[in-house]
């Protein structure tokens, strides 16, 4: 869920581009809840609890030990998931580890928690901040100062202000999402300075104002690291990190070295299908780390104590304090973020956490602060519809529930108040972690967010991998009907500026679409114009074959000319629309490999087909009007929608950055 990227996200989003999902607009007040049963239970909350009180278990090995045998074998099975670590840590001891299944499902080798290397992803990003935080605390590094003064090239300032390490921990750097690269299968690993230097994205908001997870920002504070301490990134961590953690089976080196790669976990999509080879992560202090269970106990150990981790330290309990609990918070109601961890919080106990996800490993990890107690989960394969990486919120979930329950119920707002909200927030968003200037920007057209209405002041979307139902709870404040997730929205002058959820509020909020895309037209009438142009394309052969049937007399030369041209334009078109689904599909993998190449071909495609076409059926407009022949009107109004089929059209590539030829993305 929280990852290298929600970008698994990309490669869903890209298949929207068949005709098929490009048909369905979805509605934004329905006559009732799209998930089955979330109506009926948002309204029995109007008369009960949302979230009642719950009792506790007594946290020990012995009942942790078996929720867990209980839990974890249906649950990979169910998903279709080869195997699993988990790992429970209280009070500076670990009180379980535990290996599920298979590491290697071909092999029938088993998980083992003290050998097994998993991939936590973005988890990894924990190591940075802790490394920034080391330097912090020696002076080396201030949080507030711009980040241009530690790197070996420059950042460009956004409306004259610059970028801080803080804005970076934060997510709050402003630059947008870009996937080009970030990962890849089994080659060597970019130096992390020329994959920083020769990618920057674009910066789409002022720094500090809006959160936009990133990356290339965790990339700036590795190689900050590196230029201030003077060792390289890998260097550093075994060095200030792994060493004085006794974290002798991890690295952030792709692919790890030594008697390490044979304790590799393989990546799955799923069990029973072939293992994947080893995700270089081009960007490593975001998410190159290989761990085990029994490392990344140490780690939790470590943070959970102020930073101690037997008689070693590796923060102080001043710095370690400010890490964990100086908290950056972009909805009043909703978690916010720490200093590189951010809030998770659950049921009342404060937590701070950071998850990550490959393609094939899906990873969390979760402190419970006051509680001095941490979990450490991470899974080997997406799983069957994805449901591999939702495991590790059941677990947490469950976790929370079972140990450190709810003291105190949620009660819903009145009816009428919730029935007049939800109207309001009722429409099309799109998420501030995004694409902006590149063609990743279709993604706003191709699957925007929706908030649907429902008859009783429910709120229901679709977030993560199942439908969410909210009922409100305080004004602009909705909590999760049977789950933990809430949402909040920024209202002025009663239209909605932002909103986001618990879960996603660290990393992304989500904005309203104005305009035709606000308003669901968008794909209905670019599906309109492609079926218009590929009518054009029949309509030459299919109209000559006629006039010779019926003997009607032939066009004059100047409309045959026009229509062959408009025909070949149509045919132009497709041809590019055709060409940027399947590069679309194929970048969506995130392993793509490097595409320059094509995509210059389809960026060529589209100024012939959708530049090239609409200058074309402008001309065949004109030649229609000019020509004196039978049927003219008719003539005239078909030359008229394909002009307009092809304006739809360009208005597309020219909105969404189809029209340059920038090998960025």
């Amino acid at each position: 869920m929280r990852s290298l990227a929600p970008l698994a996200a990309v490669a869903a989003l890209a298949l929207a581009l068949t005709t098929a999902r490009l048909c369905a607009a979805p509605a934004e007040v329905s006559p009732a809840a799209s998930a089955p049963g979330s109506a009926p239970a948002a309204a029995a909350a109007a008369s009960a609890p949302i979230a009642p009180a719950l009792p506790a278990h007594a946290l020990t090995a012995q009942d942790a030990q078996a929720w867990l045998d209980g839990l974890m074998p249906t649950a990979l099975r169910t998903a279709r998931t080869p195997g699993a670590v988990v790992v429970i840590v209280k009070d500076g001891q670990v009180l379980l580890e535990k290996g599920y299944g298979y590491a290697d499902e071909k092999k029938r080798a088993p998980v083992d928690p003290a050998r097994t290397l998993f991939r936590p992803g973005s988890t990894s990003k924990l190591f940075t901040w802790t490394a920034v935080m080391q330097l912090v605390e020696q002076g080396k590094l201030d949080l507030d100062t711009d980040v241009n003064k530690y790197l070996d090239f420059q950042v460009p300032p956004r409306d004259g202000q610059p970028i801080t390490l803080r804005q970076v921990m934060t997510h709050r750097a402003g630059f947008e999402e870009r996937i080009k690269d970030l990962v890849a299968f089994d080659i060597p690993e970019t130096p992390l300075a020329e994959v920083l230097s020769g990618n920057m994205p674009a910066r789409i908001y002022a720094a500090g104002t809006t959160s936009a997870y990133s990356n290339y920002a965790t990339g700036l504070a590795g190689h900050i690291v590196e230029r201030v301490s003077g060792l390289s990134f890998n260097d550093y961590i075994e060095k200030n990190v792994f060493a004085p953690l006794d974290m002798t089976h991890s690295t952030f080196r792709q692919p790890p070295p030594g008697a390490l790669l044979a304790d590799m976990s393989t990546g799955y999509e799923e069990s029973d299908k072939p293992g994947k080879g080893f995700e270089v992560v081009n960007i490593p202090p975001a998410g190159s780390l290989s761990s085990t269970g029994h490392d990344m106990a140490h780690f939790m150990i470590a943070h959970l104590a102020d930073g101690q981790y037997g008689n070693a330290r590796i923060l102080k309990p001043e710095t370690a304090h400010m890490m964990h609990t100086t908290i950056t918070r972009p909805f009043p109601d909703l978690n916010g973020m720490a200093l590189g961890f951010y809030q998770d919080d659950i049921n009342g106990h404060p937590v701070i956490a950071h998850g990550g996800d490959l393609n094939y490993f899906h990873s969390d990890l979760w402190l419970f602060l006051d509680d001095h107690v941490g979990v450490f989960i991470s899974v080997n394969a997406l799983g069957k519809e994805g449901l591999g990486e939702g495991i590790r919120d059941d677990v947490f979930h469950e976790f929370a529930d079972r140990y450190f329950p709810r003291s105190e119920p949620v009660q819903p707002i009145d009816e009428a108040t919730a029935k007049a909200h939800a109207q309001v927030m009722a429409g099309r968003y799109q998420t501030t972690r995004r694409g902006e200037t590149t063609f990743l920007s279709l993604i706003n057209m191709i699957q925007p967010t929706t908030l649907t209405a429902n008859p009783d002041g429910s709120l229901t979307t679709k977030l993560l991998l199942h439908p969410q139902t909210f009922v409100e709870t305080k004004p602009w404040l909705w909590h999760e009907v049977g789950g933990h997730d809430q949402l909040q929205a920024r209202v002025v002058d009663g239209k909605v500026m932002t909103w986001s959820t618990d879960y996603l509020a660290f990393a992304f909020a989500y904005e309203p679409l104005h305009g035709l895309a606000g308003a669901g037209l968008e794909v209905p009438l670019l599906v309109l114009s492609l079926a218009l142009m590929l009518a054009a394309v029949l309509a030459w052969p299919v109209g000559a074959a006629a006039r010779r049937w019926y003997g009607a007399a032939p066009l004059p030369a100047a409309v045959r000319t026009s229509t062959r041209w408009l025909a070949a334009a149509a045919i132009a078109a497709l041809v590019a629309a055709v060409a940027w689904t399947a590069l679309f599909a194929v970048v969506a993998a995130i392993t793509a490999p490097h595409l320059d190449t094509w995509l210059h071909v389809v960026q060529l495609l589209s100024f012939i087909g959708f530049l090239g076409g609409w200058l074309v059926a402008g001309w065949n407009l004109v030649r229609r009007v000019q020509a004196r022949v039978p049927g003219r009107r008719g003539a005239i109004a078909w030359a008229t929608l394909q002009f307009a089929a092809f304006t739809m059209v360009l208005y597309v590539a020219a909105s969404y950055h189809l029209l340059n030829f920038s090998a960025g993305y």
